[in-house]
């Protein structure tokens, strides 16, 4: 069975778009598919192959390209504005703190605005449905679970099985744990 690591996508992207390439571009130079590509800039995991064929695709030591395990811990204002930016990210991850911190902004923000209009609630509940499906959608995919729960949210009572699955621990964190 092959090493799986965490990649820094974002140093990916940025050493991709230094040499102004394409991800089609990166694909062909990589040998790796389009969808690999694509998938390893959305944070997925990577493979140590995978990951040698990028670095030299893109002339950087593979050590260089790895995620440290060690981040900076994320504060509330972040994660509430995170997870506005990625509104339409539907297909990266989101650790539980991310998920927690923007559900408790918006039940706030909702009692807020419910308290001073109910059209002004209807309002705020719209402009919240986007961002909180994709933070959602974020956090199942962090948990191995497919995005599909979601629709459990509509369902009655469903709300509880969705939110049991929301405090479930990342795959990544419990992997790292057993090592």
């Amino acid at each position: 069975m092959s090493e799986v690591m965490k990649t820094d996508s974002n140093k990916i992207k940025a050493l991709r778009l230094d040499k102004s390439w394409s991800q089609e571009q990166l694909s062909e130079r990589s040998g790796l598919s389009l969808r690999t590509i694509q998938r390893i800039e959305n944070g997925s995991n990577i493979s140590a192959e995978s990951l040698r064929l990028i670095a030299e695709a893109l002339s950087a030591d593979p050590s260089e390209l790895i995620l440290q395990k060690k981040l900076k811990p994320q504060t509330p204002v972040e994660s509430i504005k995170k997870s506005f930016m990625e509104y339409a990210n539907f297909s990266g991850k989101a650790t539980r703190y991310e998920y927690w911190w923007f559900f408790l902004f918006m039940v706030l923000v909702l009692a807020i605005a419910t308290i001073i209009h109910e059209q002004l609630n209807q309002i705020v509940a719209i402009i919240f449905l986007v961002p909180f499906l994709a933070v959602g959608s974020r956090r199942l995919n962090d948990i191995g679970r497919s995005v599909w729960w979601q629709l459990f949210l509509f369902v009655p009572f469903g709300q509880i099985v969705v939110l049991f699955m929301m405090a479930e621990k990342s795959e990544i964190t419990s992997v790292a744990l057993e090592e």
